[in-house]
């Protein structure tokens, strides 16, 4: 591992961070988890088959589709259940969707509701279909006054009585035509609020060249700043900023993908930054050796240690399937874990459960009959046990729509869902021996 930085960086040894990375990776324990699966429902959690608003177009010959990647990103605690952020295949494109969630958090239904546009005398090549609704934004952030920040584009606040308000404008080039592949464009992948502070994290695209970027507000949305992030050996990586993750003043952020994410160079390299003063100034640095694959998806601070999680490539594929597990002390010194026993499934989604320890859920492609059969994701959730090699594995079965978000409610229960099905602990220490 080595550290780069502005103003505050640190220096590190390289030869520490060598022993970090290849040497002191530690194992999982396998008298604790292991590739058998085992129910979920042994580790608390109760599925709610077909209890999710499904995010597309259907019909009574057409059950719907949603690629990779669109449909139910996020969800935000929000009174006894959840706000879900995400998009909605409407035929033609994707459009900005909310889920809100019943009354004991046992179903996620869209709102407002999809609706049919009247389009009969409009030519095909012209149709837009339903236009979405709910808090835009690609991701939320919720504030202290009860209010919600959607974070996209533009900022858009919703106060507690579900008026909508506009903020400030990232000042980027976002692509606003998806077949113009080669035009300059942005995106915004995470938002967190840090004390007053709300940090903004993602890339930009310009001349077909990618770079991470950091927007910051301290007046909740109403104007930003971009803040500047460190290089690493004299120049930005080309990757975009994947996740924050936050403790009390300190913040991380970590690339969303290794330089051999998509080219499945045997090793390869991936960015992070550390801020130690609420995401004012950062430190940065890399961590090599990465294997085929590599995508960091989550990051979080639980049981007194930073995780970053995602997934990486099994041998001679071309897709990460395995999860990928990054540990640190101080946010500055990584190590990679040997995650053999957790078996398979690329880390899409985490959260903290109440007892403070992780919680993450994965999915792995299961081998297709037929070349042109859709793709099926056998899923799975491992409950931390406040280490960083102990885990408890349950499967959360095999789905075209495995689950893509997670989050722990203000009573503590633990949810997760995807495009179709959600999952509920039935207490706040999911794995742990409580019942509802």
């Amino acid at each position: 591992m080595r550290t780069r930085g502005g103003r505050l960086a640190a220096v590190v040894s390289l030869i520490a961070g060598m022993a970090l990375v290849l040497g002191g990776c530690g194992k999982i324990r396998a008298d604790n988890t292991g590739s058998g699966e085992t129910s979920a429902t042994k580790l608390g959690f109760k599925k709610y088959a077909g209890a999710v608003g499904y995010p597309s177009v259907t019909g009574p010959h057409n059950k719907g589709y949603v690629a990779p990647g669109e449909g139910l990103r996020q969800l935000v605690p929000l009174g006894d259940c959840a706000l879900g952020e995400g998009t909605f295949a409407n035929g033609y494109r994707y459009v900005n969707v909310n889920w809100t969630g019943s009354q004991g958090c046992t179903k996620l239904s869209i709102t407002p509701k999809p609706g049919a546009d009247d389009e009969a005398d409009v030519p095909y090549s012209m149709r837009s279909g339903w236009l979405g609704g709910g808090l835009p934004g690609d991701v939320v952030v919720p504030w202290d006054d009860g209010s919600l920040i959607g974070v996209g584009a533009t900022l858009t606040r919703r106060a507690p009585n579900g008026e909508q308000s506009r903020l400030a404008a990232l000042p980027l080039t976002f692509n606003t035509h998806p077949e113009q592949e080669t035009a300059d464009d942005a995106s915004v992948n995470t938002a967190v609020k840090v004390g007053t502070r709300l940090l903004i994290g993602g890339g930009q695209t310009v001349d077909q060249v990618e770079s991470p970027y950091v927007f910051a507000s301290d007046d909740a949305g109403k104007t930003v700043r971009r803040v500047p992030l460190p290089a690493i050996d004299g120049r930005q990586p080309s990757t975009p900023v994947g996740d924050f993750g936050v403790n009390g003043t300190q913040v991380v952020a970590f690339g969303a993908a290794a330089t051999n994410a998509y080219n499945f160079h045997p090793t390869g390299t991936i960015p992070f930054w550390h801020s130690a003063d609420g995401g004012l100034h950062w430190t940065s640095g890399d961590i090599t050796g990465m294997p085929p694959g590599t995508q960091v998806h989550r990051v979080l601070y639980a049981s007194g240690h930073w995780f970053a999680v995602g997934g990486y490539a099994k041998a001679g594929a071309f897709y990460d399937s395995l999860p990928l597990v990054l540990t640190s002390q101080d946010g500055t010194h990584w190590m990679r874990m040997d995650s053999s026993a957790m078996g398979t499934g690329h880390i899409a989604a985490a959260t903290v459960d109440s007892a403070g320890h992780p919680v993450l859920v994965g999915s792995a492609p299961r081998p297709k009959p037929e070349p042109n059969s859709r793709t099926v994701w056998c899923s799975s959730v491992w409950v931390g046990d406040g280490t960083t090699t102990g885990w408890q594995r349950g499967g959360l079965g095999c789905s075209e729509d495995p689950p893509s978000a997670a989050a722990t409610l203000t009573d503590g229960r633990v949810l997760i869902a995807g495009n179709r099905d959600l999952w509920l602990s039935r207490s706040p220490w999911p794995g742990r021996g409580h019942k509802s």
